[in-house]
């Protein structure tokens, strides 16, 4: 799991609200992305348009999912050949 960015500190004011705000934009991208366990939480996870996700299904196969205003799109996976 990718953990929480934090901002180094500036010493001036106006320059440290906007690294804040660009830290704030980086962990937003890495909550969207970063939610666990492929398969426990995928259907309590309610999540905003925009937001990608890995799931494990009952079978298990895997699906990458999206999230639209309408809800999850999903597209299967298949298991690639290691060489």
């Amino acid at each position: 799991m990718i953990s929480q960015k934090r901002s180094q500190k500036v010493s001036e004011d106006n320059l440290q609200r906007v690294v804040d705000k660009i830290y704030d934009d980086i962990n937003e991208i890495i909550n969207s992305v970063n939610q666990g366990d492929t398969s426990e939480l995928k259907n309590t996870f309610k999540g905003k348009s925009g937001d990608i996700r890995l799931a494990k299904i009952n079978d298990g196969s895997y699906e990458i999912q999206g999230r639209t205003d309408e809800g999850w799109v999903k597209r299967a996976m298949t298991f690639k050949d290691v060489e």
